[in-house]
């Protein structure tokens, strides 16, 4: 049969075989009554690669690897969902498991970020080591907590969580240290660039040490009263300034003998 034979059997589907062997159709092929697995087959060679209807949904099947010419993209409903360098602004949803490097990232609603950074949405924080921070900004680790935030839209914070000292360190070597307990300790030389008050919830502003309580001054101690101690251990030196004092009394009280309470003479005669 030659090829004038065959074009005449493929006149009543449309179809013809030109010179080089290529058929060319007049109409599109229609698929009927029994159409899955039906569509585009090539064999000769490996395998028959294949572009068919499948069904359970009904979908396109296509054995092969899909390439889109430069410059093209791939749509749906006429929209824009892919081409070679983005994804369409309609897609917002995805299961991404790897990205490579991000220039900018915006999410909306809480994140999680291996299972080590956890953002909460509901309550806008953010915790590092743990799923539930107690402020703001929360770091976990061994067990410990470790707090930044505000309190009561009046002041900030920053600190431990649970009973735990807490630690400030340059260095890293501390400088400074809390105990869960409130106990201060500075661990270098402290320098008070104005006032100094202790135990004073309104010092003086005339002076630059105000403190509301005895103090040792050079491994002495110095207090405030009308008489000299009658009970205590004090030593040599020590002093009780006269809390009241008047004409023909005396500035204070010296210890010249250490015990309980120890033998004191006066000091400072007013006049």
């Amino acid at each position: 049969m030659n090829r004038d034979d065959i074009n005449s059997a493929l006149e009543a589907l449309k179809i013809a075989l030109t010179e080089d062997g290529t058929l060319t159709a007049n109409s599109s092929i229609s698929f009927k009554d029994k159409i899955y697995g039906k569509g585009l087959f090539w064999a000769g060679r490996d395998y028959t690669k294949q572009l068919t209807l499948i069904s359970d949904p009904d979908r396109i099947f296509s054995s092969e690897s899909v390439d889109i010419a430069q410059g093209k993209h791939l749509s749906i409903n006429g929209v824009k969902v892919l081409d070679e360098n983005e994804l369409g602004a309609s897609v917002t949803k995805s299961n991404l498991k790897q990205v490579g490097r991000l220039k900018g990232l915006i999410v909306d609603g809480s994140l999680s970020v291996n299972q080590y950074m956890y953002y909460d949405s509901n309550t806008d924080r953010l915790g590092l080591g743990t799923e539930e921070p107690n402020a703001a900004l929360s770091v976990a680790e061994d067990g410990i907590e470790v707090t930044i935030g505000t309190e009561d839209f009046t002041k900030g914070f920053i600190g431990t969580f649970a009973s735990h000292d807490f630690e400030i360190k340059t260095d890293n070597e501390t400088r400074l240290s809390v105990s869960a307990g409130g106990s201060v300790k500075i661990h270098k030389d402290l320098k008070v660039a104005g006032k100094l008050a202790v135990g004073v919830n309104n010092p003086d502003p005339s002076v630059d040490l105000h403190v509301n309580g005895s103090i040792r001054f050079n491994n002495k101690v110095h207090l405030s009263g009308s008489e000299p101690p009658r009970a205590g251990s004090y030593n040599v030196g020590d002093i009780v300034w006269n809390s009241a004092p008047v004409q023909k009394s005396y500035v204070g009280w010296v210890c010249v003998q250490a015990g309980n309470p120890g033998i004191w003479a006066t000091f400072g005669e007013i006049r």
